[in-house]
């Protein structure tokens, strides 16, 4: 049996027509090329061990594809679409009409893609890291060794991981579970960004980040949108689902409090979706934004002992990452927690310093991961909410400090002062802060800075010290941190 392995070891390393093959042997190897993979690839590489990343498909992920990148970049249109014709509020000459090119707009969204992905994610990017690239379907053989297999029936090549295998597969748009579905087409975040053409009238099913960002983008560049959604963000704080409502409401978002119940096929690829109030709404594009669900078939888990979480779906670790396989480690939305590229980036880094360097530290935050949903005004949010807090019946207490954009100079000079607030929630006894939400501009950089203080254990009297500059959003949450600690 072992001159067999030895065997099989040796034949792995040839291509199929025989000719040597680069190395199958590493420190690391990672399955996955996504901001989890990425980074625990390049935690490796930069502490010059050996590593392959493996890729299916796309190095980048959803992130660069189909996520983050491109619809940040459409938000960017949107936004200057929105300027225009806003301009006369501020005393600028407001065009007669504002029209939207939605090729040129796919075109910048493609180019800007194609920036990132070669300066960070390309073949050659990582080739100057130090870093292996393999193209092909991957499969656990065991825990330190994976077979790849390129498609169209060639010869699989088995890599074999010295110290440990990181598996950072990602995740996938939630199918879009109503009667009807499938004789209807629709769209996910997969194919959105790829339309020439702007949708006459776009539904779009589904409260979250996705859901919201992309119907009040749509709207800014002129479609009809209306948004089916029992609450918008939930899990977030009320005043910021009620204050979201607003504004997409400000921008032709027609909204229905309702769950997407039915649809049926109209004539010339429309639809026509029930909801569960019994409305009806008719479109022309519709769009699943549902959530995402982790990827997770096709790589030999169940027959490697590799558990799953009963309730995530996703692959079971511990607080260090740990599968139930010693020496195979998981990072990122494969996991089921939750879903940011950061966190995935985070994760990555941490499963392949457990494996690779002496100690170990902690993997899973999940009490101190910051999140940004980028609509205007943003929603940023990390810790506790208020409810989240009181529900944990926290010995010391619970207390909120809290501030509307409307008190906030610098948000009244920029005119975002009429929606959004800013709100702390702390024990009274210690100053400890629990959790923050802000609602307004640059939310996603302000809530870094509550980060910053909830990890180096900052309360609020010494927030309160720390001078800000004025006049800028950010000096809200000082004077925030004194109204609690004078309280």
């Amino acid at each position: 049996r072992l001159l067999a392995e030895a065997v099989m070891m040796a034949l792995a390393h040839l291509l199929p027509g025989g000719s040597l093959a680069g190395p199958t042997s590493f420190d690391l190897l990672v399955v996955g090329g996504g901001s989890a993979g990425l980074t625990a690839a390049k935690f490796a590489a930069r502490f010059g061990k050996s590593v392959a990343l493996i890729e299916r498909e796309r190095l980048g992920g959803d992130c660069t594809w189909t996520g983050c990148v491109p619809s940040k970049t459409l938000l960017a249109s949107a936004e200057r679409a929105h300027a225009l014709r806003t301009a006369a509020e501020f005393g600028v000459a407001q065009p007669a009409t504002v029209s939207v090119d939605m090729a040129a707009v796919k075109a910048r969204i493609g180019r800007t893609i194609g920036q990132i992905y070669d300066a960070d994610d390309s073949p050659e990017a990582l080739r100057a890291l130090g870093i292996e690239t393999v193209s092909g379907a991957a499969t656990l053989v065991d825990a330190r060794r994976v077979s790849v297999s390129s498609g169209g029936g060639g010869t699989a090549t088995v890599y074999e991981a010295t110290k440990g295998v990181v598996l950072a597969t990602g995740a996938r748009p939630r199918p879009l579970d109503i009667r009807g579905i499938a004789s209807v087409p629709h769209l996910t975040y997969e194919g959105i960004f790829s339309l020439d053409t702007l949708p006459e009238r776009l539904t779009v099913v589904g409260g979250g980040p996705v859901g919201c960002e992309l119907a009040q983008a749509f709207a800014r560049l002129g479609s009809s949108v209306t948004l089916v959604a029992p609450r918008l963000l939930p899990g977030h704080e009320p005043e910021a689902s009620d204050d979201l409502a607003a504004a997409l409401r400000a921008d032709g978002v027609a909204l229905v409090a309702a769950r997407a119940a039915a649809v049926e096929a109209r004539a010339g690829g429309g639809h026509a979706l029930t909801c569960s109030d019994g409305s009806v709404v008719e479109g022309t594009a519709l769009l699943s934004a549902v959530g995402r669900v982790p990827v997770t078939e096709g790589l030999g888990l169940s027959a490697l002992g590799v558990e799953l979480s009963a309730a995530t779906a996703g692959i079971a670790v511990d607080a260090k990452l740990r599968t139930t396989v010693k020496g195979v480690y998981a990072a990122g939305d494969c996991t089921g927690d939750q879903q940011y590229t950061h966190y995935a980036g985070f994760q990555g880094a941490i499963a392949a310093r457990n494996i690779l360097l002496p100690l170990s530290d902690q993997g899973v935050a999940t009490s101190r991961v910051p999140g940004c949903v980028f609509t205007s005004p943003e929603v940023a949010k990390v810790g506790l909410t208020e409810s989240e807090a009181r529900a944990e019946g926290k010995a010391g207490g619970v207390a909120v400090t809290y501030r509307r954009m409307g008190q906030v100079d610098r948000a009244v000079t920029m005119g975002e002062a009429s929606l959004g607030f800013l709100k702390v929630v702390y024990e009274p006894r210690s100053g400890a802060i629990l959790g923050a939400t802000v609602m307004g501009p640059s939310a996603g950089e302000l809530i870094s800075e509550i980060s910053v203080a909830m990890a180096g254990k900052v309360k609020l009297p010494a927030l309160a010290s720390i001078m800000h500059a004025y006049p800028t959003v950010s000096i809200a949450l000082q004077q925030l941190a004194a109204e609690g600690y004078y309280n």
